[in-house]
């Protein structure tokens, strides 16, 4: 071997080694070692980890972590996963993990201690293709959750959307009204049918016509004929959600004067913090749509009581025959 190979091999031994990630015990202590361009190799203790039961865990899994567990933690790149129970920890498939209680999603996230799927039973789960799974009614997106009533015809298009013979849906929100026979995919977050463009799974607020609440003339106007309407000036000031969601919406209220019964109500969450009310009403003509939308302004500090700007919309949908 030549000086030159010598020192081209001493070099990526250093390299390699000087790039360590992962778990190290050491004098009763267990430390995690990893590595960045910022700041080069690290090596910082785990405090809650008990040295005497500690191990590194390995699943039969593409995710580049690094597992280990003591006899009452789990561990995730040295980082302590909250309420989990380390030692029923297993791998389901497609980044789904489940312990006796829970089944967490490690394939996207905002942190490693906010993974839980909720409402599941992990017994129930069933993979369908990353990131769709199933467990009874429910759809699973990533670690988001939906309850459909068809849930046994999903068939999933691409990693973000889905439709079943009744809904199209959107990674964790169905676009309720949308034609399934029409509906066509135009981004990760767009679509459109025959009738609406869709956007993060409602109705584009572009198909709407803007008008006034205040002025508009209710009294003579046919709701089963007229075009989408948005009413932007309900509300004058940002409102609580939490505070406001059970107030009277102000266009059901109109629709009840005119006829119209309210079939009923739901309670939707739409894109981050953002939320919808969305009431379903009947007349002999047509059926009609309200939705009460709430944009979350992230303009405000997240602890301002009065964070939600309101709009109020309508559409029509035609009674099947």
């Amino acid at each position: 071997m030549t000086t030159r190979q010598i020192i081209i091999l001493v070099m990526t031994i250093s390299i390699l080694t000087s790039c360590r990630r992962g778990y190290k015990i050491e004098d009763d202590k267990v430390y995690y070692e990893s590595w960045n361009e910022g700041s080069g190799q690290n090596k910082r203790i785990i405090e809650q980890a008990d040295a005497k039961t500690f191990k590194e865990l390995t699943f039969d899994c593409d995710c580049d972590f690094e597992f280990g567990k003591d006899k009452n933690h789990l561990f995730i790149d040295g980082e302590l996963i909250k309420n989990i129970d380390p030692n029923t920890f297993k791998f389901i498939g497609n980044y789904i993990f489940r312990d006796k209680d829970s089944a967490y999603f490690f394939g996207f996230y905002n942190s490693l201690n906010d993974c839980v799927i909720k409402g599941v039973n992990p017994n129930k789960i069933r993979l369908i293709k990353y990131p769709w799974a199933k467990a009874d009614n429910f759809l699973i997106h990533g670690g988001a959750t939906i309850n459909i009533d068809d849930i046994n015809e999903f068939a999933p298009i691409d990693d973000d959307w889905g439709k079943t013979k009744k809904y199209v849906i959107n990674k964790n929100q169905i676009l309720h009204g949308a034609d399934v026979e029409t509906f066509k995919i135009t981004s990760t977050f767009q679509g459109k049918d025959k009738k609406f463009n869709y956007e993060f799974g409602i109705i584009n607020e572009d198909d709407f016509k803007k008008m006034s609440f205040k002025t508009f003339d209710f009294a003579n106007k046919d709701f089963c004929q007229t075009e989408p309407i948005v009413f932007v000036d309900v509300y004058d000031s940002l409102v609580s959600y939490i505070e406001d969601k059970n107030e009277p919406i102000e266009l059901v209220e109109k629709l009840k004067q005119m006829g119209f019964t309210l079939n009923n109500t739901m309670y939707l969450d739409w894109g981050g913090e953002s939320k919808i009310i969305r009431a379903s009403m009947t007349s002999s003509k047509c059926n009609c749509i309200v939705e009460k939308l709430y944009r979350y302004d992230y303009g405000k500090p997240s602890e301002t009581k009065n964070i939600f700007k309101v709009t109020e919309r309508i559409y029509y949908e035609p009674r099947e025959k």
